[in-house]
C-alpha cells in the first residue's frame, strides 16, 4: 500500500516537473532560434517596459546577461525540486551525493545547447553566456536544495518535539 502510494507519487512529481523543465527548456531555446533583430527588439520592449516601471534607465546589455541567469535559475530550481521530491525504495530523497553534482553539469549541457543553437541562427555564440547560464542553474539548483532541507529538518524537528 504505502509502496504504490510513493509510485504513484514520483509518478506524479516526475511527469509534472518533467513537463516544466521541458517547457523551460523550450522558451529558452526558442529565444535562441530567433534572429538577432527579433531578439533584440524583445530586450528593448522588456528594458522600455522595465525602464517605466522602475523610473530608471537599465542598461540593456546587463539586462540581457540576467535574463539568462534568470531563465537558468528557474531551469536550476525545476531539476532540484524534482530531485528533491522523488523517493527511492526506502522513502529517502535521493537529492544526495553524486546526483548533487550530475544535475548541474546537465544545467552547462543546456547552455551549451543554447550558443550552439545561436551559432546556427545567426546570431554570436559567447562562451561568457554558458558561464552566466551555468552559475543561474547552479544557483538555482543549489539554492533549492538548500531551502528543502531546512524545511525537512525544520519538519523533522516539529515531529519529534510534538508526541
Amino acid at each position: 500500500m504505502a509502496e504504490d502510494r510513493r509510485i504513484r507519487h514520483n509518478f506524479r512529481i516526475r511527469c509534472t516537473f518533467g513537463v516544466l523543465i521541458a517547457l523551460t527548456l523550450a522558451f529558452i531555446w526558442g529565444n535562441s532560434m530567433q534572429s538577432g533583430a527579433a531578439s533584440g527588439e524583445m530586450s528593448g520592449s522588456l528594458k522600455a517596459l522595465l525602464d517605466e516601471l522602475l523610473g530608471t534607465q537599465i542598461d540593456e546589455f546587463l539586462l540581457r546577461k540576467a535574463a539568462h541567469f534568470s531563465e537558468y535559475a528557474l531551469l536550476g530550481f525545476e531539476c532540484a525540486a524534482l530531485l528533491s521530491l522523488l523517493r527511492d525504495a526506502d522513502g529517502r530523497s535521493p537529492a544526495h551525493g553524486r546526483n548533487l553534482f550530475d544535475c548541474p553539469a546537465l544545467g552547462l549541457l543546456a547552455a551549451v545547447i543554447d550558443e550552439t543553437i545561436q551559432i546556427f541562427s545567426g546570431r554570436s555564440s559567447m562562451v561568457a553566456d554558458v558561464w552566466i547560464d551555468t552559475a543561474g542553474f547552479v544557483t538555482g539548483f543549489f539554492l533549492t536544495i538548500f531551502i528543502f532541507r531546512l524545511c525537512r529538518r525544520r519538519t523533522h524537528k516539529e515531529r519529534t518535539n510534538h508526541p
